[in-house]
This record gives structure tokens, C-alpha cells and sequence, in this order.
């Protein structure tokens, strides 16, 4: 026997319902902050500033070092070879034997 209770309420009365505490104040503040703080960053922000100041970083990046290695593996290589892809390597393994093939 299978049984189905749909409820339809709104969230802030499931809360209260719960007895969770009412965070929409708490919500609504945190939303102004991050407005304000945004807004000033936005209003100070250079680029040029930005990279130059997180240039270090950037270049101990692995990622960044993995992928100049790309490109200048890519650079080094002559444009005929670059554009062949690699070629297969065939599996070692053979088939077993059965006793008739081995004599």
C-alpha cells in the first residue's frame, strides 16, 4: 500500500512551522555588504594593476607551466608532424595457445 501526502506551503512558513529562526533580515544584510564591497572594488579595479601584482603567482601556476610546455613543445615541432595525429601502438599480448597450435 503506497501512500502520497502532497503539502503545498511557502518557505518561510515551512521555517516557522520547523521553529527555524527567521534569517531573511540576516539574508537582506549580507546582501547590502557584498553590494557595497562590489561596488567599491569595481569603482578601484585596473587591470594592468591586477596582473602586475599577481604576476609571481601566475607564473608558479602548474597549470601555466604545463601548458607553456605545450605550447612550446607545439612550437618546436615541424608543421607536417603537428598536424599527423600519433600513430597506434599495437598490444603485446598474444592469444594463448591451445595444445594443438603448440606441437
Amino acid at each position: 500500500m503506497q501512500i502520497k501526502i502532497e503539502i503545498d506551503v511557502k518557505p518561510e512558513e515551512l521555517r516557522r512551522f520547523l521553529g527555524l529562526p527567521d534569517v531573511a533580515g540576516l539574508q537582506d544584510d549580507v546582501l547590502q555588504f557584498l553590494r557595497e564591497k562590489v561596488g567599491q572594488v569595481n569603482e578601484n579595479f585596473n587591470p594592468t594593476d591586477f596582473v602586475k601584482g599577481n604576476l609571481e603567482l601566475l607564473k608558479q601556476s602548474p597549470a601555466l607551466k604545463r601548458l607553456l610546455a605545450r605550447v612550446n613543445l607545439a612550437a618546436d615541432a615541424p608543421a607536417e608532424e603537428t598536424a599527423k595525429p600519433a600513430p597506434r601502438k599495437r598490444s603485446a599480448r598474444r592469444s594463448p595457445r591451445t595444445k594443438s597450435e603448440g606441437k
